[in-house]
C-alpha cells in the first residue's frame, strides 16, 4: 500500500519529506541524496518515495518500491505550448480541463518513475487509454489515478492501494 501525506502550509520540500520519513516512519535525521537527475532517495532503505507540489500543495508517496508522483492544480487552464506537445492520440482524448491534467500527470509521473529528466523524455512518452507508452512501445506500468483538493494526481508504480493523509 502506498501512503501520500500533504499539506497546503508552506513547506520547504527536504524539510517536509524529513518530517514525514520521521513521525511516520521512525527515521530519525534521514539523510536524503539525490541521483544525478534530482530524484531523492534514502540509501540502504527499503522505503521508496517521491514529491509533488501545485500551487501551494505539497504532496509525498512513501512505499516499499519504486515511485513516480506528479500532482496538477486544475484551476488553471491547459496550455497551449504544451498540448501541442501531446501526440495526435492524446489529444483526441483531451476534451477537458481535468483529461488535460490527467495526461500532463500520468507522462509527468512516469519520468519520474524512472528518475529521468523531464526535457529529455517528454516527446517520448505519451499516456493514452490508461496505458503508458516509451518510444511507442507499452512501457508495462501501472498508473493510478485521482483527484482531491482540487488536484489531478497520478502515481506511476506497482500500487494499486493508497491511503491519504493532511498533515496540517
Amino acid at each position: 500500500m502506498l501512503e501520500i501525506f500533504y499539506t497546503k502550509k508552506p513547506v520547504l520540500s527536504e524539510a517536509f519529506i524529513k518530517n514525514i520519513l520521521t513521525a511516520y516512519y521512525n527515521i530519525p535525521n534521514p539523510t536524503i541524496c539525490k541521483t544525478i537527475h534530482g530524484k531523492p532517495y534514502l540509501i540502504k532503505s527499503k522505503i521508496c518515495f517521491n514529491l509533488t507540489h501545485s500551487k501551494g500543495l505539497t504532496a509525498l508517496a512513501v512505499g516499499k518500491h519504486q515511485i513516480g508522483f506528479d500532482c496538477e492544480s486544475l484551476s488553471g487552464k491547459p496550455r497551449p505550448a504544451v498540448l501541442s506537445k501531446f501526440t495526435e492520440r492524446e489529444k483526441g482524448e483531451i476534451l477537458t480541463v481535468q483529461d488535460f491534467y490527467r495526461h500532463w500527470t500520468a507522462r509527468e509521473s512516469y519520468i519520474k518513475y524512472l528518475g529521468e529528466q523531464l526535457a529529455a523524455l517528454w516527446r517520448k512518452v505519451e499516456f493514452y487509454r490508461g496505458r503508458i507508452y516509451l518510444r511507442g512501445e507499452d512501457a508495462g506500468v501501472h498508473i493510478l489515478q485521482f483527484e482531491t483538493e482540487n488536484c489531478a494526481f497520478s502515481i506511476c508504480g506497482d500500487y494499486t492501494k493508497f491511503s491519504i493523509k493532511c498533515v496540517d
